[in-house]
C-alpha cells in the first residue's frame, strides 16, 4: 500500500500527474519555460508543503530551479535525455536528493559527476484512447494503412538517419513523416504495421514505447542489456546490431505477417502491463521511500548553476549571459570547478590579465585541491592564449602528482593535446555526446576534442586519425563519424584487410548495406593474399555475429 503523498510536480506530462492521483497523492503540476524557477516561492503562492518535488526534463527550454534548498522535501530530478545531455545532468542532479535517468548504462556514469542518488526509470507508454489522444484500442492488424513507419526528423546532420531511410526506402514501403504533434504520431502508428526503430547513440528512446503501445511489431537497436529487461526480445519485440539483422526482420515480417502482428501484440501487452504512468508513479513513489535527504549550501549551490551555465554555454546554447556569468562566479570563494571554467572563458575571450590573477595561485602554492579536467583545461587554456611554459606547468603538475610516474615531455602543441587525450582516455573522458566541439574557438573538454584539435593543426597525420578511431570504435551512434576516419586510413593503406574489414563492418552498422557487403568482399581477398582468411573469419565473427548466417560466401 503506496503511502499518502504530496507532490509538487514541474513539467511531468498529464498522464504522470493522473497516475499521481490514482494512486492517492494530493498533487500540485506546474509547467515552466522560465529559465530560472524560483519553486521556493511559487510553493508560498499556492501555499502549499510537498512532500517530494520532482522536475522531469523540458526538452525544449532549459529550466534550472531556485529555491531548492530552502524547502524541507525531498527533491528529484528526471533526466530524460541523458545521452544527449550528460555534460549538464550531473552538475545540476548534485542540487537534488535523487536523480532518475531513462538510460540504465548511465546509472554509473553519472553515479561519478553526481552527489545525488542515482536511480534507472525508463520512459512509459499509453493506452491508446484519451490518455494519447488517439481514438481508443487497437486496429486489427491487417486492416492498418501503412506496412512500416518511421517518424522523425531526417536532415544532413543526422547522417546515420538517412542511411537508415534511404535503406527502407529502398526496399520497402515506407512511410516517413516529420513534424507531428503527439496525438498524430500516435494515430499513425495504430494504423502502422512494422516500425523500424533508430537511436541517436544507442539509447532506449521514446519510439519503442510509443509504437508497442500501439501495437506495432518493433524491430529496435540492440541497446543492451536493459532492453531484454523491458521487453521479451523475440517474442515482444525483435533487435539488430547492423543493417544485415534488420533486413533479415523486416523480411520475415513481410512474409509471415501472422508472426508480426502476434509480436505487436505481444508489445501491446506488455507495455499495457509494465509500461504505463501508472507503472512509472508506483517506482517513483517506491525510489523517494529510500531518499534521504542532502543538504546542500547555498555557496555550493550557486557554484553548481553556474557550473551548468558554462557547460551549456560551451555546447552552444545561445542565451547564456556570459558576462553575468562571470560576475557570479567572482563573487563565490575560490573552488577549483569555479576557477577551470573561469580559465576556460578567459582564454576563449583572449583575456590574458585575468587568466593569469587566476592561474597564479594554483602555479605558487602547492596545497590547492585539483583534478585532472582542472588541469587540462588550464594547460589548455594557456595554449589558446600563447603561454607555452604555463601551458606545460599544468601538464606537468597533473602528471607528477604521482612521484613515481615520469611525466612525457611535450615538444609543441599537437604533442601537448596528444599527451592529454591520452591521459583524458586513461581516466574515461572520452567522448562527449551530444556536443559538437569547435576546433577554432573552443577549449576540449574530451579526449576526443584534444585529437579533434591536433587533427585541425596536422590535418594529414595518420597517427590523429588512429587515435579517433580507437576512441569512437564501438561507441553506438558515431558509426558515420568513424567512417571518416577509417576512410582516410584505408586510402593510406589500401592492401590492409583489417582497415578495410574495419570499413565494412562500420559500413553495415551505419546502414550502408551495399557498400557494407563490397568492402567486405574486398576484405576478404586481401586477407586470403596474405594467407591471413581465418584471422579474417574470426574478426568479421566477434564484430558480426550473424553474418556467415545471413550472408552465403561465394
Amino acid at each position: 500500500m503506496i503511502p499518502m503523498k504530496r507532490l509538487f510536480l514541474i513539467n511531468c506530462r498529464q498522464p504522470m500527474v493522473n497516475a499521481f492521483g490514482r494512486l492517492g497523492c494530493e498533487v500540485r503540476s506546474v509547467h515552466s519555460t522560465e529559465r530560472y524557477f524560483d519553486v521556493a516561492a511559487k510553493l508560498a503562492e499556492l501555499e502549499f508543503v510537498p512532500d517530494i518535488i520532482l522536475q522531469q526534463e523540458n526538452l525544449g527550454r532549459r529550466v534550472f530551479l531556485t529555491g531548492l534548498r530552502e524547502l524541507d522535501c525531498l527533491k528529484i530530478f528526471w533526466s530524460v535525455d541523458t545521452h544527449l545531455n550528460m555534460h549538464w545532468h550531473g552538475l545540476y542532479g548534485s542540487l537534488f536528493d535523487g536523480v532518475l535517468t531513462t538510460q540504465k548504462k548511465y546509472v554509473s556514469r553519472l553515479e561519478k559527476c553526481c552527489e545525488a542518488k542515482i536511480h534507472w526509470m525508463p520512459w512509459m507508454g499509453g493506452h491508446p484512447g484519451p490518455e494519447t489522444g488517439t481514438a481508443a484500442g487497437l486496429i486489427p492488424y491487417g486492416k492498418r494503412e501503412h506496412d512500416l513507419t518511421f517518424v522523425g526528423r531526417v536532415s544532413p546532420e543526422r547522417r546515420a538517419r538517412q542511411w537508415f531511410v534511404d535503406f527502407l526506402k529502398s526496399g520497402y514501403n515506407l512511410h516517413l513523416v516529420e513534424g507531428l504533434n503527439y496525438s498524430a504520431m500516435m494515430e499513425v502508428y495504430r494504423q502502422t504495421r512494422v516500425v523500424p526503430n533508430e537511436s541517436i547513440f544507442g539509447e532506449v528512446n521514446f519510439r519503442l514505447f510509443e509504437a508497442c503501445s500501439c501495437g506495432c511489431a518493433m524491430v529496435t537497436p540492440d541497446a543492451g542489456p536493459e532492453l531484454g529487461e523491458l521487453f521479451d526480445i523475440g517474442r515482444e519485440i525483435m533487435v539488430y546490431d547492423d543493417v544485415l539483422e534488420l533486413k533479415e526482420i523486416l523480411d520475415r515480417f513481410e512474409r509471415d505477417p501472422d508472426y508480426a502482428a502476434m509480436m505487436g501484440l505481444a508489445g501491446y501487452e506488455r507495455v499495457m502491463r509494465d509500461h504505463l504512468p501508472d507503472n512509472r508513479a508506483a517506482a517513483i513513489l517506491d525510489f523517494a521511500e529510500g531518499l534521504e535527504k542532502r543538504s546542500v549550501s547555498e555557496t555550493e549551490a550557486g557554484l553548481l548553476l553556474c557550473l551548468v551555465e558554462a557547460a551549456l554555454g560551451e555546447a552552444g546554447d545561445p542565451v547564456t549571459d556570459w558576462p553575468g556569468l562571470i560576475k557570479r562566479l567572482l563573487a563565490l570563494p575560490q573552488d577549483f570547478r569555479r576557477d577551470g571554467v573561469l580559465l576556460r572563458i578567459f582564454a576563449v575571450s583572449g583575456l590574458k590579465d585575468l587568466f593569469l590573477d587566476v592561474a597564479r595561485s594554483y602555479m605558487v602554492r602547492q596545497d590547492l585541491e585539483f583534478d585532472c579536467y582542472f588541469c587540462m583545461s588550464a594547460s589548455l587554456a594557456a595554449l589558446k592564449l600563447g603561454m607555452w611554459d604555463i601551458a606545460k606547468h599544468f601538464w606537468y603538475s597533473w602528471r607528477t602528482r604521482n612521484p613515481g610516474e615520469k611525466a612525457s615531455v611535450p615538444a609543441d602543441e599537437v604533442s601537448l593535446l596528444l599527451l592529454w587525450g591520452d591521459e583524458l582516455c586513461r581516466t574515461g573522458n572520452t567522448v562527449r555526446s551530444g556536443v559538437t566541439f569547435n576546433e577554432v574557438k573552443g577549449i576540449p573538454s574530451c579526449a576526443a576534442d584534444c585529437y579533434f584539435a591536433a587533427l585541425y593543426l596536422v590535418p594529414g597525420s595518420l597517427a590523429v586519425f588512429k587515435k579517433l578511431d580507437a576512441v569512437f570504435s564501438g561507441v553506438k551512434g558515431a558509426e558515420p563519424t568513424r567512417l571518416g576516419f577509417l576512410s582516410h586510413l584505408s586510402l593510406h593503406a589500401p592492401d590492409d584487410w583489417r582497415t578495410s574489414a574495419d570499413v565494412g563492418i562500420t559500413s553495415l552498422k551505419a546502414f550502408r548495406l551495399t557498400e557494407g557487403m563490397e568492402e567486405l568482399k574486398h576484405a576478404r581477398l586481401l586477407a586470403a593474399a596474405e594467407g591471413r582468411e581465418r584471422f579474417f573469419h574470426r574478426k568479421i565473427g566477434t564484430e558480426l555475429p550473424r553474418y556467415f548466417e545471413l550472408v552465403s560466401e561465394d
